[in-house]
Order: C-alpha cells, then structure tokens, then sequence
C-alpha cells in the first residue's frame, strides 16, 4: 500500500507550519508564493504565532517512478492542546519531531516524544531553522542523541528556505510503515470534528477497518448515536469529495447530525448493524480551570450565550453554565483545558462576536466533602476536609537556572522530586499545587530562566489543602468576581499584592476609594485610591477666610454623599490583576 500516514510534532514555535508549507509546495498541493503558514487558517492562530486547531492534508509524492499518498497532520504545540496531538498520534504510523536549532529540546517536544514512543510510532528527528545566524546545530543534535536517536537519523532542514525537504520526504517514505487494516469491520477513529451548520457535523477520521461511502448508516461507540452519511473526501489542502475512503485513509466524512456533543474527539465508528469493538484511548475532555464570563453591558447577555453556544459547535472542549451574581449579574460559568485556551476563547468572543467581557478570576477544581466546586461562592471555609488538585510538572531549562527555578517551585508550594541531564538542558520533575501552576508560574518560570525554561505538566490527584477565601471589597462593597481561593499561609501576602494591583488598575474617583482584602471579617490588606480633588474656591478673588472654608464644607458634605450612593467604575484590567501577581 502506497500510503504514509503522519504527524508533525513539536513545542509551540519550532515551525510546524511553516514546514508543512514547504511540503505541500514539493508534493504541488499548492504554489510558491501562497500565504505563509497556510494551515493556520484562524487569524488569532497567525497573530500568535501557534497552532489551534489540527489539520488532515492528502498529498501526492511522486518517488521515482512510484507514487505515493502522503496524509500530513499539523498538530497543536501547546500543553492545552496535548489530547488532541495524543488522538493524532493514535491516528498515524509516524511523526516527524521537530526541533528548533535556536532552542533546542524543549518540555512539549519531550512531552510529544514520550506520546509518540507510547503508540508505537516511527519517530524521525528533524532539527529546524538551520538557516537562522542564532542556530546551534551541533548542541540541538547532540540532545537529540540522547534522547536515544542516531545521529545519521537526524535530518537537518530549514522550514523557511526549503533546504533538505525533498531529503525528508524521502525518509518519510522509506522509513514510515504503510498502514495496515487492524480490524475486519468497519472501524475509524474520529481526531477532530466540527459543525457545518448547514450541512451537519464533519468528523476528521483514520480508518482503521472496512470502509465507508456516501450512504452507510453508522454509530458512534461513546454516545451511541446513529448518523448517515452524506459527504465523504479529504483535504489537499481544499476539500476534495469522493465516493469512499478504505482502512489505512484519513479524510472526513460529513453527516447528518446536528449537535456536535454527538461526536466526540476519540470516539469510534463502526458499522451501525454490524458494530465492532471500540479503538482504545478514548476519554472525554477535561477542563481544568474556570472562569466566570459577565458582558459589560447587561443586555449583552443572550449575545454571549449565543456566541459561547457557536464557539462550542467547533470546539467540543468547552463547557458553560449559567450564574449570577449580586454586583455583576448574569454571567456564565466556563471551563477550559487551560489559560492559553481561556484567552483564546475570550478574544474570539471579542473579535468575531463583538461581544464586551469581563472574566473573573480564574479557578481550579476543588474538593469538599467528595463533591467539586469552583466557584469561590460555594466554597466552604468551615469544612476540614478540603483538598485541591497537584500535578506532575517536567521543567527544561539550562542547568545555570536551577537555583532559581529551585527556590520558585518551593515559593509556589512545590517539591522537586528528580533531576536528569539530557544534552545542556536539565529536566527537572517536579510536583506543585495546580492552582500555583496556572496563575503567574509560567511568567515567573520565563523571567526567572530568561525566557529559556519550558514547561510540560499532568494532573494526577487531589491532596489535603489548607485553603481560604480571599474577598475583596472596593468601596467596602465586595467585588464577586474578584473573590479568590487562595492557600491559607500566603492569603495575607496575596492580598496585599492584590490591593497594590489594584490601585494601580482603578481609576481615580471624586472621593477616595478604600480597597481592602478580606478573610472572613479580618481586614488584612488595604490600599487607598486617591480622589480628585477639584479647586472649589478659584472663583473667589479674596476676601474673608471664612468664605473659602463655607466652600470647602460644602464640597466635603457633596463627597461624603457621593461616598454614600455613587457607584466605582472598575475596569477590565482590574479583574485581570490577580493574573500577574
């Protein structure tokens, strides 16, 4: 079988997309000239620089006098992302794992070399940019040798020129094993999926056994849903419709089904008279951190509901429900696989819906008396047993940073639990309190190593915690969204932090503004934003002394009403605080 199944595999920024650019241009899916990083179709994807959303291209290669199909999959880079690359891994025969001459080994291109080695993939190391003037060519090989590869295997390329492409094709067809068919019946693993709303649901699919073409009725294992089958074909890298796909292809098919919830990332579909075994590894998608979304004006509401409503069409990841609060009103409560998520989910709320947000602090999932909560409104300071999520975190940085990295990972309640060599990197394994991991650790981590640590983390159980809450109240009104669960022994230090941030992020008022941090109904921060204070007596030209203090009472009297009934405006950036504590 003429067929080469594989993925592009790196850390965010090593230039997968870029290289898929040149490969579509050698397998002439494509002209040269065309828009750079083609695959990366979102504008927020090309703005960051990163890939969000995978994608399956088809490609023809001629090798000789053979040809060959090439089926590329352009994964995601970021640890939010991990289970969509670990569902294309389970999809192909091999990967290519890309490393940066000018970085190096990173935590993501270990974390996607462990996933890889896991399914049994055939790995082909490829250091990139060679071309750049800050490449260490020698210093990037020689980690990739000790990750356990040869050096002969190692092919050097530069995704922005083009150089040694035509060489990695090459290896990709010798030394990637052609599929084979598993299974008897119809078997396909669904790696991504999407809602036409006018068509239906498009699922991206390997097949593993049998095949499928425009009509079967088929079922899918995890929901036990049917559908039918209206479209079948493949990206090359626009759609291209044929009559069926076989076991070894990876294309879509287009159904008949409206809700996306239907058609899980992971899922297998087998024949719906004739079903067959579900594929391993599938598992529903997690969120890890919660938010609170409130439009800034309230009867922007149900533009917010609708908008969440059509982002999670093409992203099954995302979960929301309603809530309200006394200060901020109706709102939804969202989770995400991570910050990077949050944010990008935020700003296409912004930009695509023009949809005005204020996101509240963002939380993690705790548990109190068996039950999960992460709303700080539900949160039980009473309860003793409380215990909060940790995970296993693998930190790359060169080893002079140690030190430092050392002593944030015991600032964030952490411990350090291992350290190995691999190449000039030190790995360092460590174990710290999610909530420590997901607000200001990764900025810090970047500040402390000079922006050359990297960072790869799993959540793997719950443990005891001594945890608090941490209202803030602004105008001795408490801001619910600016409430927060914070560990027992830093409350004091976050709040005063937290009130310093936010004197700097309010605006001044009329009158002064009291912002105070609060355990229960212990102050234990305060800061004071300074009022305006306007020149009431210019308009005198002398005269008795008593004149002027009649003016200044009077103005004393307006301010302690305006202290009494006016209302603080408090800006986005306010809320955003807590994130660079």
């Amino acid at each position: 079988m003429n067929i080469r199944n594989f993925a592009i595999i790196a850390h965010i920024d090593h230039g997968k997309s870029t290289l898929a650019d040149r490969i579509m241009e050698l397998c002439d899916a494509v002209k040269a000239g065309h828009q750079a990083q083609l695959l990366d179709s979102l504008e927020l994807e090309r703005e960051h620089g990163i890939t969000i959303k995978l994608k399956a291209i088809r490609l023809n290669y001629k090798l000789q006098t053979t040809n060959y199909v090439l089926n590329l999959l352009d994964t995601p880079g970021h640890v939010d992302f991990a289970y969509e690359v670990s569902r294309s891994l389970a999809s192909v025969e091999g990967a290519l794992l890309i490393v940066d001459a000018t970085q190096g080994v990173q935590a993501q291109t270990l974390a996607n070399f462990n996933l890889a080695l896991d399914a049994n993939l055939t790995l082909i190391p490829v250091i990139n940019k060679i071309d750049s003037p800050q490449a260490e060519v020698e210093k990037t090989e020689s980690e990739l040798i000790d990750l356990g590869f040869s050096e002969a295997e190692i092919i050097k390329v530069s995704a922005r020129t083009g150089e040694n492409v035509d060489k990695l094709l090459e290896a990709i067809i010798e030394k990637i094993p052609p599929p084979t068919e598993y299974v008897d019946k119809l078997s396909a693993l669904i790696f991504d999926s999407g809602l036409d709303p006018y068509k239906g649901v498009i699922a991206t699919i390997r097949i593993f056994g049998g095949k499928l073409k425009v009509g079967d009725t088929v079922k899918f294992k995890a929901t036990g849903a049917s559908a039918e089958i209206l479209q079948v074909g493949y990206l090359a890298p626009t759609p291209t419709y044929i009559k069926e796909i076989t076991a070894g292809e990876v294309g879509f098919i287009v159904t008949n089904v409206k809700d996306l919830s239907k058609v899980m990332v992971g899922d297998t579909i087998t024949d719906a008279k004739d079903p067959a075994e579900a594929l391993p590894g599938y598992k529903a998608a997690k969120p890890v951190v919660f938010l609170s979304f409130y439009p800034t004006d309230i009867g922007q509401f149900a533009k917010l509901k609708e908008a969440l409503e059509k982002l999670k069409l093409n992203d099954a990841a995302l979960i929301f429900s309603p809530e309200t609060s006394a200060s901020l009103g109706q709102g939804l409560r969202v989770g995400f696989l991570g910050l990077l998520h949050a944010q990008i989910t935020q700003e296409r709320l912004e930009r695509e819906y023009n949809v005005d947000i204020i996101a509240t602090s963002p939380s993690v999932n705790f548990e109190q008396n068996g039950k999960y909560i992460n709303k700080p409104a539900e949160f039980d300071p009473m309860v003793k047993d409380t215990k909060e999520p940790y995970a296993d975190v693998s930190i790359f940085s060169p080893q002079k940073y140690y030190g430092a990295i050392s002593n944030l990972v015991h600032e964030k309640r952490g411990e350090i639990k291992g350290v190995e060599n691999v190449g000039s990197l030190q790995k360092i394994q460590a174990e710290i309190p999610l909530l420590e991991l997901l607000i200001g650790f990764y900025d810090q981590l970047k500040t402390t190593s000079s922006g050359y640590a990297s960072l790869d983390f799993e959540i793997t159980d719950y443990r005891p915690a001594k945890l608090v809450k941490l209202d803030i109240l602004v105008n001795h009104e408490p801001i619910e969204g600016l409430t927060q669960i914070v560990p027992e022994e830093k409350a004091e230090e976050i709040g005063r932090k937290f009130t310093e941030k936010l004197k700097d992020a309010i605006p001044r008022q009329q009158i002064a503004i009291p912002i105070q941090a609060a355990i229960g109904g212990k102050i234990v921060a305060r800061e004071t934003i300074a009022s305006f204070r306007k020149d009431v007596t210019a308009k005198l030209y002398g005269g008795d002394v008593t004149r002027k203090n009649k003016l200044l009472e009077k103005q004393k009297k307006g301010k302690k009403r305006m202290r009494r009934f006016g209302s603080v405006d408090i800006p986005q950036e306010a809320f955003l605080a807590v994130l660079k504590i």
